[in-house]
């Protein structure tokens, strides 16, 4: 059997972009912030606002970098005999047959294994209106739904899946 590779799907890379937006905006408030030359307390009120906002868009865009690398650096590795989970430089080996259950419920499988468990989870979701959509992934370069990772690991582990 080939190794099949999941990585987070390509629109995962909106975080990186959304990153930087937030990182500019908050380069311009702190501009802003700092050029103010008013000394009434209106403007001191204003400039203090202003440079918040920066520092917390900031933080912001750090968060939205953190995320985006962990989920770049995150992978499920199917080999014949058992299933890597990559996250950053940290591999655990699974078993197919060490999984006794897998249970999905809410986006979320949950691998009932004989000691301990393995969660799957989205590594991020679109949202449009009132709709949100896990992100996919990409099977070996091929995008293709969330769900199709936990199909194809209950099919090499020989469980159903419940829930």
């Amino acid at each position: 059997m080939e190794v099949v590779r999941y990585r987070p799907g390509e629109a995962i890379r909106w975080l990186a972009t959304g990153a930087e937006n937030l990182r500019k905006d908050a380069a311009s408030r702190g501009r802003t912030a700092v050029k103010q030359s008013n000394c009434d307390a209106r403007a001191v009120k204003e400039n203090l606002k202003n440079a918040a906002g920066a520092l917390l868009d900031y933080g912001k865009s750090a968060y939205t970098d953190l995320l985006h690398n962990q989920a770049d650096a995150s992978e499920y590795v199917l080999l014949d005999e058992q299933f890597d989970i990559v996250r950053g430089g940290t591999i655990r080996s699974v078993k197919y047959s060490d999984v006794k259950k897998i249970e999905f419920k809410a986006e979320r499988a949950t691998l009932i294994l004989e000691k301990g468990n393995v969660s799957i989870r989205p590594v991020a979701h679109i949202v449009a209106g009132h709709a949100k959509v896990a992100v996919g992934w990409a099977r070996n370069e091929l995008e293709v739904p969330f769900e199709l990772l936990i199909e194809e690991l209950a099919a090499r582990c020989k469980v159903e899946i419940e829930g």
